[in-house]
């Protein structure tokens, strides 16, 4: 898909937002109520003061629809959604695992996570305005492009769901009970990411 104006992406994000939650409510009611409240644009723009992080304007927008999901769900194939208020943190701690292993890839202080699990990252670059995503494995130096935009990886969510290739799992732990709409295979990580995924 193309996108010639900023319109079109304002549009895009959100109606392809508004599809991954359609999808992710017909699993289980309760799903979109993980989503937390949509962030301000007041509260996007302090968090990038405080933060010195620039979001790409897909990525300001998809905020606006929700700003992450409640700690411990993964229900985007498997991964957490990470909040504003915590973002700061996981960057740092990112920033840190790939200078350890990277000292002269001063391209990796670029990156901001988006999603997480399991210690791995989804992110994109604060310096690109597409909202590109890329996976960061947390035992592994390696960036990893994986969808083009964000309009790109919650349409693969919506198209995964109707294919059943993800599943819900609801579990209880001493903290609360907390869900995932993750792929059927555990052993198989990151989820498949449509024809990157698929080898093509």
């Amino acid at each position: 898909m193309t996108f010639a104006t900023g319109r079109q992406i304002v549009a895009s994000v959100e109606h392809a937002f508004g599809e991954a939650r359609r999808a992710v409510e017909a699993l289980h009611p309760d799903l979109s109520k993980r989503l937390s409240e949509p962030a301000s644009a007041a509260q996007i723009d302090s968090f990038e003061q405080e933060t010195g992080i620039r979001l790409p304007d897909p990525v300001r927008r998809l905020y606006r629809q929700a700003d992450g999901c409640s700690q411990g769900d993964a229900i985007f194939g498997g991964w957490e959604w990470i909040s504003l208020a915590f973002v700061g943190d996981h960057s740092t701690e990112l920033q840190i695992s790939l200078e350890s292993d990277r000292p002269d890839e001063a391209e990796a202080m670029t990156l901001v996570p988006l999603f997480c699990a399991n210690g791995d990252y989804l992110c994109i670059r604060h310096n690109e305005d597409s909202g590109k995503l890329y996976y960061v494995p947390h035992d592994s130096p390696t960036v990893e492009p994986v969808a083009e935009t964000l309009v790109e990886f919650l349409e693969q969510l919506v198209a995964r769901i109707a294919a059943g290739a993800l599943v819900l799992e609801q579990f209880t732990t001493p903290r609360g009970i907390y869900f995932s709409v993750r792929p059927t295979n555990r052993e198989y990580w990151p989820p498949d990411f449509g024809q990157h995924g698929s080898g093509h």
